[in-house]
């Protein structure tokens, strides 16, 4: 083995308080290395997309050859007892008798699950289809439509595609999302339907050499009368149809601009101009607000023509989504900013995965640093070829989109008396981009020993709504159990959609999670007659 070559010994992933720890014993663990092997380890601490995680590399660069595999071996099993101890330092139950009930308390500091979590209102959005990655990996399922597939003719509507896709990823327990477009470059001649133009509305032959027809029939003006009845009467007809749809995350507002994204990028015809702000408020957006009050609506940045127009929509309710990030004409994605702290986002790539690598736009750091910074996206576009390429990445990104809740701290009662009340005081941390905009209810119950309920109260001041990305958030309850039958159950806490729900929902990047959705803060906690 060369003397500078490199030698990676451990890989950590800490939290603040476990790399502290860790940090004051690198000396004595670079020493003894030393001493014992001929080696002069190197600590790589590397932040994590997270505000609150490191992760650390120890390698090293051999001073002299490691004659001995012994010595090497034990060098290595240093290391990893480094870690082990690294670990047991900040997982156990302390007593530190700060408690309000006459017992004292134990401070918990729940130990970190790293995997990636599925959780309502955020995470990775799968286009056009289920397959092998849906169950594990996917938050919704999403596509687009034509118009004229969905209305062939005036008042004859084709649900069936649309109810056919929901339930395809119903089946896997998913909600869906779509949008339909009135102009769709690469989809023939009649996006709009053909009935539109035959009632009176004016048509334009586009060019487009990305359909098989090499033209496309669009309105030759935006503000056509005609047009704009008929796509009035159609999203009336869509709202009836699906709107407070329980298994719809999101519906998209496209019927204005190529692709629906607001904008004239490559509508090659003479007189085609972005039309003014006013009618894109008045005749493409309220109509569907007015049709869809039950839905997360979602409008797609165009132009910064319409930002004034996309502000009045957040302030409807609207959320905003950025298509056609990692590209050149794709800064950060702040476009999407204007509806943060108050309704979701949505970020999609600007290409497939081999494309944005030919042209040099394939960045992760940019994604996570600029784009995710910039935007704060609760949704992600899913792409299976970046997954295979940048599994570790793309779960570790499928936790930071949206929120990310992780219990760092609780401090409950060593035991309870029956009948009386008892503190419980929590630091909550937000580890994702985004607060969480879906209804969130905590209780905490106690638990038999098959991890059914015996008793479960509600945390009304507990605001998860509130967790702030990037913080923590120190909340305190008073719980007061009635009488329970004398001797020891599980303390546990969960978080759910809704108070009807008969399991928590939500899933915390903490371990100790039981089959049923709570996570269990206390294995035996007595109660005393």
């Amino acid at each position: 083995m060369g003397s500078n070559q490199r030698l990676d010994l451990g890989f950590l992933s800490l939290d603040h308080h476990e790399c502290q720890w860790f940090m004051l014993r690198a000396r004595r663990i670079q020493f003894t290395l030393r001493i014992m092997c001929g080696l002069k380890p190197k600590m790589i601490i590397v932040h994590s997309m997270g505000s609150r995680r490191f992760f650390v590399v120890i390698a090293t660069k051999m001073l002299t050859l490691v004659r001995s595999s012994i010595f090497f071996a034990l060098g290595t099993a240093l290391v990893a007892f480094s870690i082990s101890v690294a670990r047991a330092q900040y997982t156990p139950v302390r007593d530190d008798g700060q408690n309000g009930s006459a017992s004292g308390g134990f401070t918990i500091h729940p130990a970190r699950d790293e995997n990636m979590l599925l959780n309502p209102g955020k995470g990775w959005v799968q286009y056009y289809g289920t397959d092998k990655y849906t169950r594990d990996y996917i938050s919704i399922g999403y596509t687009r439509w034509a118009w004229s597939v969905v209305e062939p003719e005036e008042g004859q509507f084709n649900w069936k595609d649309i109810d056919g896709f929901m339930g395809e990823f119903k089946k896997y327990g998913k909600k869906t999302a779509f949008g339909i477009m009135s102009v769709s470059t690469g989809l023939g001649n009649y996006v709009t339907p053909k009935w539109v133009f035959d009632a009176g509305a004016v048509p334009l032959a586009v060019p487009d050499e990305s359909s098989p027809t090499v033209q496309q029939i669009i309105p030759k003006n935006w503000d056509d009368p005609v047009f704009l009845a008929k796509l009035k009467a159609f999203v009336k007809a869509l709202g009836r149809r699906y709107d407070a749809n329980p298994d719809i995350a999101f519906l998209d507002i496209r019927s204005y601009g190529n692709w629906g994204e607001g904008h004239i990028g490559m509508l090659k015809a003479p007189g085609i101009i972005l039309t003014p702000p006013g009618n894109l408020q008045t005749n493409y957006l309220l109509p569907y607000i007015e049709a869809f009050p039950h839905t997360q609506l979602m409008i797609v940045w165009g132009s910064s023509l319409y930002d004034e127009v996309y502000d009045w929509a957040v302030a409807q309710g609207c959320g905003m989504r950025r298509d056609g990030i990692l590209s050149q004409w794709s800064k950060d994605g702040s476009e999407c900013f204007r509806a943060y702290g108050r309704h979701p986002a949505v970020f999609e790539y600007c290409d497939g995965y081999e494309d944005m690598k030919k042209n040099g736009w394939w960045r992760p750091e940019t994604l996570t640093h600029t784009y995710f910074q910039g935007g704060r996206p609760s949704y992600m576009q899913w792409n299976p070829k970046i997954f295979e390429e940048n599994r570790e990445f793309c779960l570790r990104l499928g936790n930071y989109v949206g929120y990310h809740f992780v219990l760092e701290e609780a401090i409950v009662p060593r035991s309870l008396k029956n009948g009386q009340p008892f503190s419980i005081q929590w630091r909550w941390l937000n580890d994702g981009v985004a607060p969480l905009y879906e209804p969130c209810h905590v209780a905490v119950a106690m638990l038999d020993r098959q991890d059914q309920v015996v008793q479960k109260r509600w945390l009304t001041d507990s605001r998860p709504n509130n967790w702030e990305p990037g913080k923590s958030t120190i909340e305190r309850a008073t719980v007061n159990f009635e009488v329970l039958p004398a001797g020891t159950f599980r303390l546990a806490v969960g978080l759910f959609s809704d108070q009807r729900d008969a399991n928590p929902v939500y899933r915390l990047g903490i371990r100790g999670g039981t089959g049923n959705g709570w996570y269990v803060l206390h294995e035996n906690l007595p109660v005393d007659p």
